[in-house]
């Protein structure tokens, strides 16, 4: 094989093994590490620059050990669960991640975010992203219906989810029996550094929850962020209108809406995902169907269905578009009911 040719065949190599990396969130020194025949870090990092002539790279070799090395990815990839769709470049994590650099660097009382999406938006896939990124600051704290009329609910997750241990000379002090003796409690743990507390379900709020953020705003240097579904956090402003417009006035600091799947990131997460399709007017069409269906199916979720099928049979060559229709069929007809698939067409 040729220099040059040789060059390219390894570059799609690695290419493919970083697609299987980003598919499950591993860093370059773990993937390495996990994958035998990758190579160093360094090394792996220069066959995936187009821009490095690999110059004292023995190439042959490198092509033998990655081809080597994808035989193992792809027999993994065939074994292990498939991760959802979490790229921190997509727009609901960037959108999301930017509202709260911004709350994170406000002085004033405005640090209140609001993450809203519908089911399959990518409120989990935001969670997991601050989770990661700011793992040391980032307080995940998760509502439930009961928050909606119990304080003594509420104030305890908090409590717990910060982890708060006390001690006096006699040893470990309990948490403290009553809500208000909880936040005072709560209030002093949080004005020791600022933290991001991530309330994901945040439409289970109630009315004194809704007085209880506001509070916590005035008193503390946290940065709240809540996470919810519009339609119920619609309800949750109008039943408590006197309490939210509060944190919905002055207080806020941004108001993020998720958007349904786009055309262009769903292309990209196939690309991602190891999906070939037979040209570029197929993919493109693909990508566009998938956006404009996606949102009556699931979103993202819905689309990740689809391209792990299309991935599976892009193993035995490039999907066309009559194949592409027949997969997108049948993910769709196992996400819609069979009595109502004739209303859905």
């Amino acid at each position: 094989m040729h220099q040059t040719d040789t060059i390219i065949r390894l570059r799609e190599l690695a290419r493919e093994a970083q697609n299987y990396q980003l598919e499950r969130g591993l860093s370059d020194a773990k993937f390495c590490a996990d994958v035998a025949g990758l190579g160093s870090t360094k090394t792996y990092k220069r066959i995936l620059d187009d821009k490095d002539d690999l110059a004292e790279l023995n190439v042959e070799a490198q092509l033998k050990n990655y081809e080597g090395a994808l035989e193992y990815i792809r027999s993994r990839r065939s074994k292990d669960k498939l991760a959802e769709p979490e790229y921190d470049d997509f727009t609901n994590i960037l959108t999301a991640r930017s509202a709260i650099t911004r709350a994170m660097e406000e002085d004033s009382i405005a640090r209140f975010v609001v993450i809203e999406g519908e089911t399959g938006t990518g409120k989990d896939a935001v969670k997991n992203a601050l989770l990661k990124r700011w793992s040391k600051v980032t307080v995940h704290i998760e509502a439930n219906e009961l928050w909606r009329e119990s304080l003594s609910v509420a104030t305890k997750s908090i409590f717990c989810a910060l982890d708060i241990r006390r001690r006096d000379e006699a040893g470990p002090l309990p948490m403290p029996k009553y809500p208000a003796d909880r936040l005072d409690v709560i209030y002093e743990e949080l004005n020791k550094r600022k933290l991001i507390l991530l309330f994901n379900e945040g439409h289970h709020f109630g009315p004194r929850m809704l007085n209880v953020l506001k509070d916590m705003i005035n008193c503390t240097k946290a940065v709240p962020v809540m996470l919810c579904i519009p339609g119920l956090l619609q309800r949750l402003v109008k039943d408590s209108y006197q309490e939210a417009i509060q944190l919905f006035g002055n207080r806020l600091c941004e108001r993020v809406y998720l958007p349904t799947p786009p055309a262009d990131e769903i292309a990209l997460l196939m690309e991602r995902r190891g999906v070939k399709f037979t040209d570029a007017e197929a993919r493109n069409d693909a990508a566009k169907e998938l956006s404009a269906e996606a949102p009556a199916l699931g979103n993202w979720r819905f689309v990740g269905l689809v391209a792990r099928e299309l991935a599976l049979a892009s193993r035995k060559g490039p999907v066309n578009a009559q194949q592409f229709q027949q997969l997108r069929s049948v993910v769709r007809n196992r996400r819609i009911p069979r009595q109502l698939q004739g209303r859905a067409a």
